[in-house]
């Protein structure tokens, strides 16, 4: 269960177990890898058509 300490205009404090903020903070972290690898979906749909030769050359380049 979480509780609300304190509440101000830019910050709240709570207190909730150590279990449930690890998994907060794992939520997140999930949050950020897709928000990611949307991006990247995004960026390969846009990027140019490459043959494997090409391909390889610009992976070799990086």
């Amino acid at each position: 269960m979480t509780a609300i300490i304190e509440r101000t205009p830019r910050t709240v404090t709570v207190r909730m177990s150590t279990r449930r903020w690890n998994r907060l903070q794992q939520m997140e972290q999930a949050y950020k890898l897709a928000q990611t690898i949307k991006r990247g979906m995004k960026q390969a749909e846009t990027a140019p058509a490459m043959t494997v030769n090409e391909a390889m050359d610009f992976i070799d380049k990086l």
